[in-house]
């Protein structure tokens, strides 16, 4: 049987380090927003004696081999489901790599919502959030979609989705830099930032305004961490074209503007797409994958 899907893209709202587990892992906050941006994956499946997953993919940076987040995917599916397949999955690129959009993330969710569907739905929606945990920290995210608030403390482990206007259009820019996630959570790590002072303020803002309404409180530590002045200078670029806010998403580099109107972002991708090849816009919605 044969599946072919799309599987969204997401961006940061807000991000926030808010300690350190006793693993060495980090508790955090998070607001995501999927985007009408994503990977075409093309799925067949069907049971075998012996587990294979064959890759393909339309960029040719892009390992097919078991360091694809599909084959893990895939492969997690068959443990947990108890039966082996042979599968081979075809990817269409869109979502950008290294952008802190999930641009992994949403092929290792697109290959376990298609390898359920395939086969009769062996493993409930629980059971493939957990296997997505295992695989990323983005998976279940790109996995469920729409507008969503994680948060994780000693306390307290959650996903709330959140119902909310989502009146925004996002001006998106790649820069040709990627940002060093691991030296960031370094430096976090031996001098840990105090936790951000607004993410109730902001959540309530836009579980009652929107994304527009709660933009000027959005945020994101790793800007912090990182220090770069070329992520301020691209903050700064969208912000001077119309912007009402912008920011950096995941662990960078993508750094996005949030403009009240589609024609008002159009405008400031004329301007800005001068400076910056890869500049695009997208707008939220409500889910993370899709049938086509």
């Amino acid at each position: 049987m044969k599946i072919k899907l799309k599987a969204y893209a997401k961006l940061n709202l807000l991000l926030d380090i808010t300690g350190i587990m006793p693993n060495g892992y980090h508790y955090l906050d998070n607001v995501t927003q999927s985007v009408d941006i994503g990977d075409v994956l093309t799925v067949t499946a069907e049971k075998s004696g012996q587990f294979s997953c064959h890759i393909t993919c339309d960029r040719s940076d892009i390992p097919t081999d078991e360091r694809n987040i599909v084959y893990k995917a895939a492969k997690k599916f068959c443990d947990k489901a108890g039966f082996n397949i042979s599968c081979d999955t075809d990817i269409e690129k869109h979502v950008p790599l290294m952008g802190g959009m999930g641009g992994s993330s949403v092929d290792g969710a697109g290959t376990l919502f298609a390898l359920n569907r395939i086969f009769d739905n062996p493993l409930s929606e629980e059971e493939l959030l957990r296997l997505g945990e295992e695989i990323g920290a983005d998976v279940p995210l790109c996995y469920v979609g729409g507008t969503l608030y994680s948060y994780s403390s000693p306390e307290s482990v959650g996903t709330e989705a959140i119902n909310t206007d989502t009146n925004a259009v996002f001006l998106c820019i790649q820069p040709d830099f990627s940002c060093n996630t691991g030296a960031a959570y370094k430096l976090y790590d031996k001098a840990p930032i105090p936790p951000y002072g607004k993410t109730a303020q902001y959540l309530d803002k836009l579980k009652n305004g929107g994304v527009i309404s709660a933009c000027q409180d959005q945020y994101n530590i790793f800007t912090l961490l990182y220090n770069d002045n070329r992520i301020e200078e691209i903050k700064a670029e969208l912000i001077r074209a119309g912007a009402v806010a912008s920011e950096m998403t995941g662990s960078g580099s993508v750094v996005f503007g949030i403009f009240e109107t589609f024609e008002k972002a159009e405008a400031a991708k004329a301007e800005i797409s001068r400076k910056y090849s890869n500049i695009f816009t997208c707008k939220p919605i409500d889910k993370g994958i899709i049938i086509l």
